[in-house]
């Protein structure tokens, strides 16, 4: 497979005016092409994805950019890879940089099926009405080593790599001019954080939303999403949390059901590297099974943990009797860390002490929703040229 592009459009390329009304309107008519359609209401993803397209909610996003008094101006061509865990994502990026003007090529994986296809279904449909829009926004499956791949990095002015580590180095091997910027989301491992005495002191119906949130972060995408936890942090007493424990993983297992969370290759995969963790990392202690899930106990984050973990079901558990403790053991690869009956005032008290680690810190529930902000990168900015006049 050399270069097969995915989309079509009937016009040349040609980059334009940053947060035009045209752009606007093309992401309204896909989102409500997502909405309307019965046979996304299967994919969590979709449904997000529509959403956010929300002619409301993307004239929101672009307001404070629009008010800042500078002008924003299209970098020009943008080569994006999107990654293979999380179909849907490629949209959110690619959207972004066609919002500020640019020419964007997006490579998918070859691994991407599900919601991509439905996705590149509906953008062909779209092209009629929005051909200006598609030829900005061309998505393409080819090999590593594709001269037609190699020729566009070699004359773009942005690239945005999305994936594992092993994925982005591949592509950073490409030449591009010494003008492009290149965007960077490798691998990350995300946390989730729960106080054992708001869980032990939850009403029926609030601890079944706990059980809903949870799910809906770390379990939508068999745990692949870097935004998902690998690791559940309990703070409180030892008592406590030995109680919140019980409870949290038996409510969680009777409400799952006979769910179908993981094929058998991702339930061995699971079992194996939960093995492996366990006898090579002095950190874990015992492995326990909960029902199809895994819980591993560890006094510590390490590197071992960020690089083997599988996902698909595997929980790390630490305990905490304060937030402090939590500073020492963060890594630089911590992306997203959720929370769940903690006190605001109390959270932001410890993070400002917080240097090492942490891109995001969003209510349980929130992990997978996307913003332009997104590892700590402002991608409106770094899509565009912002011009001061003085």
């Amino acid at each position: 497979m050399s270069w097969t592009l995915l989309t079509q459009s009937k016009v040349v390329a040609e980059p334009t005016t940053a947060f035009s009304e045209q752009d606007i309107d093309f992401c309204q008519a896909l989102s409500q092409s997502i909405m309307g359609d019965i046979a996304c209401r299967a994919y969590p993803d979709l449904i997000a994805l529509g959403f956010w397209l929300r002619r409301s909610n993307i004239v929101e996003l672009l307001a404070p950019y629009k008010a800042s008094g500078l002008a924003y101006k299209p970098l020009g061509r943008v080569f994006h890879a999107a990654p293979s865990n999380v179909d849907s994502l490629f949209v959110y990026s690619g959207v972004l940089s066609l919002l500020c003007g640019n020419i964007n090529v997006i490579r998918l994986s070859r691994r991407s099926h599900g919601s991509s296809d439905i996705l590149i279904n509906k953008l062909n449909i779209l092209a009629s009405a929005y051909p200006k829009q598609l030829a900005r926004f061309q998505l393409v499956l080819c090999d590593y080593d594709s001269p037609e791949l190699s020729a566009f990095i070699a004359n773009t002015d942005a690239r945005v790599l999305w994936g594992s580590d092993n994925a982005v180095q591949a592509l950073r091997r490409y030449v591009m001019p010494a003008r492009a910027r290149e965007l960077c989301f490798n691998h990350k491992y995300s946390i989730a954080l729960l106080s054992a005495d708001a869980v032990n002191e939850a009403s029926d119906p609030d601890f079944s939303t706990l059980l809903q949130l949870f799910s809906r972060d770390n379990l939508t995408f068999s745990q692949q999403a870097c935004s998902s936890a690998k690791t559940l942090l309990w703070l409180g007493e030892p008592d406590a949390i030995v109680c919140a424990q019980q409870r949290f993983w038996n409510g969680l297992t009777q409400w799952l059901g006979e769910k179908s969370l993981f094929n058998p290759s991702e339930h061995y995969q699971a079992l194996a590297t939960s093995q492996s963790l366990v006898m090579n990392d002095a950190s874990i202690g015992h492995l326990q099974l909960q029902s199809t899930l895994v819980r591993l106990s560890c006094h510590k984050l390490t590197s071992e943990q960020v690089a083997q973990h599988p996902g698909c079901g595997v929980f790390m558990e630490m305990a905490l009797y304060s937030l402090a403790e939590l500073n020492s053991v963060l890594l630089p690869d911590i992306q997203t860390l959720t929370y769940w009956g903690l006190d605001r005032d109390q959270l932001r008290s410890w993070f400002s002490t917080q240097l090492t680690g942490i891109d995001r810190l969003v209510p349980l529930g929130e992990a997978l929703s996307f913003a332009v902000v997104w590892d700590g990168v402002d991608l409106i900015d770094s899509f565009s040229r912002k011009i001061q006049f003085d």
